[in-house]
């Protein structure tokens, strides 16, 4: 009796009879179909997932830019400097080694430091240097009282700011030798008496030679405690300026004064500048 009732409504409500026999009715969901029309010469139909492909605004790629160039201009000039500290480190070591080598070859062979340059005499200078200093150098311009091989007067200052003692146009001294070397360094070697020496920071009794060298040659910073050092040969053997002052003494020389003793201080911080110094405004 119910079957034939909801037969009925079935038919009044859907518009659809059962068929002959049947017991009970689907109502599940029908799939819904899709129909398309392929295009001409078209073989099969890609049905995969559209790919969404995602991109950068023009302001993020500025703002990104900017962070870079502002990370950029605050790590590179220290880079530079770091880079250019170490190189000048290491020819100041190399130019000492060099000078050293030399005065010990000249020792060897009797040659002594306060023989050597006498004021007003070029002849003789010159032939002193060749005979026992320069032929144990690789000497690539050499200058005997004259200009050339050495920085013009007013270039060469001290970490003070000042000209050093007894500059000329040929460099610093009288009577002086001057000379460059094949690594690019520059050499001003002089002639000084005891009293002299105590300036350099050395106590002896004797005269001796002064070695003012340039470790980068022509380039700057052209001051004394920075690209340029001295070396001191005497009694003492062949040292660096401020060799006989303590320890106290050459830092406040280099860190604070005019730079003198700093191949001293130089060489007993293992071979490093000071960043006190290397800092300094010019």
């Amino acid at each position: 009796m119910f079957f034939h009732k909801f037969k009925k409504i079935l038919t009044n409500n859907f518009g659809s009879t059962l068929a002959e026999g049947a017991t009970h009715v689907g109502l599940l969901p029908r799939k819904v179909r899709f129909s398309f029309t392929l295009a001409e010469g078209a073989t099969h139909v890609d049905l995969s997932p559209t790919k969404v492909k995602r991109g950068f605004t023009l302001a993020e790629v500025l703002i990104t830019l900017g962070v870079i160039g502002v990370v950029a201009a605050m790590t590179i000039p220290s880079l530079m400097s770091n880079y250019r500290k170490r190189q000048l480190q290491t020819q100041i070591k190399a130019d000492v080694s060099i000078i050293q080598q030399a005065v010990r070859f000249a020792e060897y062979e009797d040659t002594s430091y306060d023989m050597a340059i006498q004021d007003g005499n070029t002849a003789s200078t010159k032939e002193w240097f060749d005979s026992f200093l320069g032929k144990h150098l690789k000497v690539e311009q050499l200058c005997i009282d004259k200009p050339g091989c050495w920085h013009k007067k007013g270039i060469v200052k001290s970490l003070t700011g000042n000209a050093p003692k007894y500059e000329n146009d040929n460099g610093i001294g009288g009577n002086i030798v001057t000379f460059k070397i094949a690594n690019g360094s520059m050499f001003n070697v002089d002639g000084n008496t005891a009293e002299d020496m105590a300036s350099f920071g050395i106590d002896t009794t004797s005269d001796g030679l002064t070695f003012y060298f340039d470790a980068n040659g022509d380039r700057g910073p052209n001051r004394v405690g920075v690209d340029i050092y001295i070396m001191v040969w005497s009694s003492q053997g062949l040292v660096p300026a401020g060799y006989s002052r303590t320890k106290a003494q050459v830092e406040e020389n280099c860190l604070r004064g005019d730079g003198y003793f700093c191949l001293q201080y130089v060489a007993t911080h293992g071979w490093e500048i000071s960043d006190t110094v290397w800092r300094k405004k010019f």
